[in-house]
Order: C-alpha cells, then structure tokens, then sequence
C-alpha cells in the first residue's frame, strides 16, 4: 500500500509538472485563512512524521492569517515541503513548521535536522529533476521535482520560496513568502 501511494504521488507530481510546462495551471484564487491549511498539511504529514520517529512540531499565530490563494495548492506546498524534509532527515530527526505575519507577508518556514545541502546544491534544489543525495540510502526519495512544483506555485501565488542550510549533514530551512492580506469582511467564509 505504501508503495502504491507513493507511485500514485510521483505520477501527480509528473502530471503537474507537465501542465505547468504547458502552461495548463490555473489557479482558484479566493481569500483563505492559511494558519489553517498548514495545520490540516501539518495533520495529512503526521503518519509520515510518526513512521521515522521525527520530532514533529507546528507553530501558529494565536490570529488568523490571510493570503489570497488556491487552497489546494497551498496545501500541497507545504504537503511537499514537509515530505521532503522528513526523507532527507534521518529517523529520530526534528522537523518544526512555523507559519508567521512578517511585515505584510505570509511566511511558512519548513526546518528540519536532516542531511543539509552543499553551497553548490542550494543554487539549484528548485531545478527540475535536481537531487543531493542518489544513495541506496535515499532511495525512497522522488524524481526531483517536488520543490520544483514547490517554486512554480508560490510563484504563480505572488510569492517567494529560499532554502538555507549551514552544509552537509547540519539540516535545512525552506521558507515560503506569500503576500499577506487583511481578512474578508465579517460574515464572508472561506473554505479551504
């Protein structure tokens, strides 16, 4: 089963990758609060976290926090993000998500205690079919397209995405910008 799921999500990000070439992407764009969908992204992540003993922890603003965007494709950034960082950190890591107002942005910032990336590998991990580590060891990793999807769609929301990381073997830090925006009017919802 796992197996299945996992070629299952190498065959939509394949998909996505060939829509976004073709330029068949549309997003469905609407107000939506995202301390929310990272919190459902954060629960889907979970199993996935539990599985390799990860410390797993989520960090919130106690208020909402409005960006305009697809939920969807939101959830899926984060969804890729945090799946990244728990293949790319052994068992027994720690993986923190933290979503935060930054002065008129939306930030999510995804850091783990994983293999870490070299000077030369974090001017190209958003390249199509890039990877670090090609090891039997991380032979559960992709195909090396997941951040590139990661990039393309916070673009297409107005955003940004960076990775950091102090070098091999010493973790990494993927951060999300978003254009923040002022909540909808009382009594309008969104659903994410």
């Amino acid at each position: 089963g796992r197996q299945v799921r996992h070629m299952s999500r190498l065959l939509d990000d394949l998909l996505d990758v060939a829509r976004f070439t073709r330029g068949n992407v549309r997003l469905q764009k609407s107000p939506v609060e995202l301390t929310r969908i990272v919190k459902q992204a954060a629960e889907s992540a979970r199993p996935l976290m539990e599985s390799a003993a990860h410390t797993f922890s989520v960090e919130a603003p106690p208020a909402p926090l409005w960006v305009e965007g697809d939920p969807t494709r939101l959830a899926q950034v984060v969804a890729n993000l945090l799946n990244n960082a728990a293949k790319y950190t052994d068992p027994g890591g720690t993986i923190t998500l933290a979503v935060a107002p930054e002065g008129g942005e939306a930030v999510i910032r995804v850091t783990d205690t994983g293999v870490g990336l070299d000077g030369s590998m974090i001017g190209r991990v958003f390249d199509l079919f890039a990877q670090e580590d090609r090891s039997l060891a991380r032979s559960q990793g992709g195909l090396g397209i997941g951040l590139t999807l990661v990039r393309s769609l916070v673009e297409m929301h107005g955003g940004s995405v960076s990775v950091t990381s102090a070098g091999k073997g010493r973790g990494s830090q993927f951060v999300v910008r978003l254009p923040a925006m002022p909540g909808p009017e009382l009594g309008t919802t969104s659903r994410p």
